[in-house]
């Protein structure tokens, strides 16, 4: 807002919805009964404000304590797995706490990443893809300290909230995020199982398979609107989510639109006239007329170009055909689309 030439920014609350209200309460409640080292998953629908579940969840887990009033986090990391949804998470988490220090936007490199984790900042905002790169640059720090290279962390608390958790959970660069977060414990746990086998040279054998497991120390909270079957065993508990708002409730409250309202078949979409009902074979003219007929009379609607005839106009379908007659398997063809989507012109 700009007023005599100066800037000036407003800011208001934001009161969140039941459903963000009811999902963040149920959380922070089993992780303070349960502790660290559970995993969570939120089926949560477009339309659900999601973004601002995650800010609301990401604070009250930063400043989550036990019952001897120790924090139960060190730091909570936020990953997405795309730059324009990172942006947006951080934008979003940063509005609601302004202090110095409590949340730290990755915004460049994996070096601000490996800074951040090492000094242990609250809330720690960045992209899947730079983890791979961490532990490298874990040990240009402690040169840098005087620490002799040392490339891991300190073992520490952490509550991971996975954005987009169907495309994020599996790979080896969530590999790679378990295995930085995992910190001396797993290194420590990779070398008495070298040590039990005789062998010192399989350690990074045995850190490859502690870090693909369940890590102690580090807590899962996972959203997606679309959680596939690989997602619901990983996060899932027995198979579901441990919250869900579904598009059903999105739809209702109006935060979304129902598309199947402008869905029409293939088959209706396209249906022609026949000489008789037994009559496998339609007239090119009357086939040709009745389509130039309904598009018509249907000009308020278009139709998505992703699903027009793979061939181009009728016109140029037909200059293609010999015979006096369309048989309806070959019109059939011409429409690879077993469906079409139709929306109302603006």
């Amino acid at each position: 807002m700009v007023e005599d030439g100066k800037k000036e920014r407003k800011e208001g609350l934001i009161f969140p919805r039941y459903h963000q209200l009811e999902a963040v309460r149920q959380v922070v409640a089993a992780v303070a009964d349960e502790g660290v080292g559970f995993n969570y998953l939120a089926e949560h629908s477009a339309g659900s404000g999601k973004s601002n579940t995650i800010a609301w969840l990401a604070h009250r887990l930063s400043s989550l304590h036990n019952a001897r009033n120790e924090r139960l986090f060190d730091s909570v990391v936020v990953i997405t797995d795309r730059v324009v949804l990172d942006r947006q998470l951080q934008n979003t988490i940063y509005q609601f706490d302004h202090r110095q220090g409590v949340v730290h936007k990755i915004d460049e490199n994996s070096r601000q990443l490996a800074d951040a984790l090492a000094a242990g900042v609250p809330i720690i905002i960045t992209t899947l893809q730079k983890f791979p790169f961490v532990a490298k640059q874990l040990a240009k720090l402690s040169e840098e300290r005087g620490e002799g290279g040392k490339n891991w962390l300190p073992t520490r608390n952490y509550a991971v909230i996975i954005d987009e958790a169907h495309s994020s959970q599996s790979g080896e660069t969530a590999t790679e995020l378990k295995g930085v977060l995992g910190g001396g414990d797993l290194r420590r746990k990779a070398q008495e199982m070298a040590q039990e086998e005789g062998g010192v040279e399989l350690e990074p054998l045995f850190r490859a398979m502690a870090k693909r497991g369940r890590q102690p120390n580090i807590s899962f909270f996972a959203f997606t609107a679309t959680p596939k079957h690989k997602t619901l065993a990983i996060f899932g508990r027995n198979g579901e989510p441990f919250h869900r708002y579904t598009m059903r409730q999105a739809i209702e409250e109006d935060f979304i639109e129902d598309v199947l309202k402008s869905y029409v078949t293939y088959k209706t979409y396209y249906k022609l006239l026949k000489a008789a009902a037994d009559d496998p074979k339609v007239e090119r003219k009357p086939a040709a007329k009745a389509l130039a007929r309904f598009m018509r009379l249907h000009r308020a609607w278009r139709v998505s170009r992703r699903y027009r005839p793979c061939r181009g106009s009728i016109a140029r379908t037909r200059s293609k055909m010999t015979p006096s007659f369309w048989t309806l398997s070959t019109i059939r063809t011409r429409f690879r689309r077993p469906s079409v989507s139709i929306a109302r012109a603006r």
